[in-house]
C-alpha cells in the first residue's frame, strides 16, 4: 500500500452511512491526509472490476437477516483474503453478526462473563437440557435485532413447546419410525404448534437447520448498558430503559444519556475489541449480583443513538477521556481508519477541532 496516496472505496448503502464517511474523509483530506475516495456500488454486477484500483474499502450496508448478511460476509472475506484489501469492517468484526450462536463460541473461548447459555442443534439434547434448567429462561433465535425473536419461557411445558417448534423438521422425520403414511402423520399432529411451524417453514421454503439457544433470566435490571466501541480506543456509552412492563430494553427507544458510564466497563470493552480485532462493536451489558454480564454483541447498530450521547470516550494508555459533544460514529470510523492505515500523524488535532 502506497502512503503517497491511498485510494478509498466507500460502499454505497441505503442507511446513508456513505455520506457521513465521505464528509469525514473530505475533512481529513483538507487537513493534509493523502486520501482519495469514491462512492461505489458494491452490490452491482461489476463490483469486482470497480473495486480493483482501491486500497481500502469502507462499507456499512443495511443488510439484516441471516440470508442477506451471508452475502455481505462472503464479500468481506473475499476482499480481505483474495484481493488483499484493507476493509472496514474486517471479517473478524462481522463474523458473529446475526449469529448469537457464533457469539457464544467467542464468549466461551475468551471467558467473557455472560448469562448461563445453552446452545444445541439436536432435539433430544435440547429437551434434556430443559429438564435441569432453572426457570424462567430467555429464548432467542440466533438472528434478529431490537428484541425481535426474544421471548421468556416461565416453565418447562412452555419451553418444550418452543423447542419442538424450533426442531419441527426433526420431529416430523422422527415420526417416520411410527407412521410411514404422511396422511396419518398429518392427522395425528395437525393440532400441535410444531406442526404449524413445520408447515410455515415448508411454505416459505425456510428449511432452517434446527437450533436451540437460551439464556438464564437475570432479574433486577430495569435497563441495559450499551457500549459502542470503534477500534480499540474510542467508545460511546448510554443506557437503554426497558419497555413498559417488559424485561427487554433493546428496541425500546427509551434512552438515558445522562446516567454515568462505568469507566471499568468502557476499558473492558475497548480492550476486548482490541484483542478480538474488531473494527467496531456494540456490547449489551446487564448486571447479575453486582457483576456485569454481556448478553450479546453487534456491529450492526444505528448511528443516531451514539450521536445523541454526551460525547465519545478515548482510551490512551490506561487513561480514558470524554470528548463532550455530538459526534457521528462515521467520524470515529474514519479516525480509526487512520490508525489502521498507519497514517496517524504527530500532533494531530482532536476530532472535531
Amino acid at each position: 500500500m502506497q502512503k503517497s496516496l491511498i485510494r478509498v472505496a466507500i460502499g454505497y448503502s441505503e442507511n446513508l452511512w456513505h455520506e457521513k464517511f465521505a464528509d469525514a474523509l473530505k475533512t481529513r483530506i483538507e487537513q493534509g491526509y493523502p486520501f482519495d475516495f469514491d462512492v461505489v456500488h458494491l452490490d452491482h454486477h461489476d463490483w469486482l472490476d470497480v473495486i480493483q484500483p482501491y486500497d481500502v474499502v469502507l462499507w456499512k450496508p443495511t443488510y439484516m437477516g441471516p440470508r442477506s448478511v451471508s452475502y455481505f460476509k462472503e464479500k468481506i472475506y473475499f476482499l480481505e483474503k483474495y484481493l488483499h484489501k484493507l476493509v472496514l469492517p474486517n471479517f473478524a468484526t462481522i463474523w458473529t453478526f446475526e449469529s448469537k450462536i457464533a457469539q457464544s463460541y467467542l464468549f466461551h473461548a475468551k471467558q467473557v462473563p455472560i448469562p448461563e447459555t445453552f446452545v444445541s442443534f439436536r432435539l433430544g439434547d435440547s429437551l434434556s437440557g430443559l429438564q435441569n434448567a432453572r426457570y424462567p429462561l430467555v429464548f432467542k433465535k440466533s438472528f434478529g435485532a431490537a428484541s425481535k425473536n426474544v421471548r421468556i419461557m416461565r416453565n418447562r411445558s412452555e419451553a418444550e413447546k418452543i423447542v419442538r417448534m424450533a426442531f419441527n423438521r426433526e420431529v416430523w422425520d422422527s415420526l417416520l419410525e411410527h407412521h410411514s403414511s404422511k396422511l396419518v402423520r398429518v392427522m395425528r399432529n395437525i393440532g400441535k404448534p410444531w406442526f404449524w411451524a413445520r408447515l410455515r417453514d415448508k411454505i416459505l421454503n425456510e428449511e432452517i437447520y434446527g437450533q436451540a439457544y437460551w439464556q438464564e433470566f437475570i432479574p433486577g435490571n430495569e435497563a441495559d448498558l450499551r457500549i459502542t466501541v470503534v477500534g480499540n480506543c474510542y467508545a460511546y456509552g448510554f443506557w437503554r430503559l426497558n419497555r413498559p412492563n417488559d424485561f427487554r430494553a433493546s428496541g425500546s427507544g427509551r434512552l438515558d444519556f445522562q446516567r454515568e458510564i462505568p469507566v471499568d466497563l468502557l476499558r473492558y470493552c475497548m480492550n476486548l475489541s482490541g484483542e478480538l480485532d474488531f473494527d467496531s462493536m456494540a456490547y449489551d451489558i446487564i448486571f447479575k449480583g453486582g457483576q456485569f454480564v454481556v448478553t450479546e454483541i453487534s456491529y450492526g447498530y444505528l448511528d443516531t443513538a451514539p450521536n445523541r450521547s454526551r460525547g465519545y470516550y478515548e482510551l490512551d494508555a490506561d487513561d480514558i477521556t470524554l470528548h463532550e459533544g455530538h459526534f457521528w460514529p462515521e467520524e470515529l470510523w474514519v479516525k480509526w481508519l487512520l490508525k489502521r492505515a498507519g497514517l496517524e500523524l504527530l500532533g494531530q488535532k482532536s476530532l472535531g477541532k
